[in-house]
């Protein structure tokens, strides 16, 4: 769902657009993102989705590929998404990536990268969540992501409250 207008409409009003959005995942990542365990992942720049125009949190397409396995996806929440350098990852972005020190993620990303830790690189970084589906909680995304869709095609037109 972007902002402003997207298309034209009858002026003097605007046609808004919505599609899907899709959020690749590298393949070492994709098993413990997909369990929700990794809740966050990093990219080098260009390397997945750049998702520059998304407002999180937002539903997404997270889907990974393999040469053997081929194509796999899940449907997930993009809650944040952030560039920084690559050595500037955070104690708390380490224990959402699964690792317990800067040593140990600059060992896996090195042979994730097949290339050298440059710790000025800069990198994507996205937090991700599984989708909830579950009536049994307070608001599940479904109903919450269907409320924003809606008020994002037409809550120009709602009435003003009184």
């Amino acid at each position: 769902m972007g902002s402003g207008r997207d298309g034209h409409g009858p002026r003097p009003y605007d046609q808004k657009q919505a599609s899907t959005t899709f959020l690749r995942v590298p393949w070492a990542d994709w098993a413990a993102v997909r369990r929700g365990i990794k809740t966050e992942f990093r990219a080098a720049s260009g390397a997945v989705s750049g998702l520059k125009f998304v407002d999180p949190p937002q539903p997404v397409v997270a889907y990974s590929w393999h040469p053997v396995h081929g194509h796999e996806a899940e449907l997930m929440v993009l809650e944040e998404r952030f560039q920084e350098p690559l050595a500037a990852i955070s104690d708390e972005s380490l224990e959402r990536e699964g690792f317990a020190s800067l040593a140990e993620f600059r060992a896996y990303w090195v042979a994730r990268e097949k290339r050298r830790f440059t710790p000025t690189r800069m990198i994507v970084a996205y937090r991700v969540r599984p989708f909830v589906w579950d009536s049994d909680v307070r608001q599940p995304d479904d109903l919450y992501f269907a409320q924003r869709l809606f008020d994002h095609l037409y809550g120009a037109f709602r009435p003003p409250q009184t």
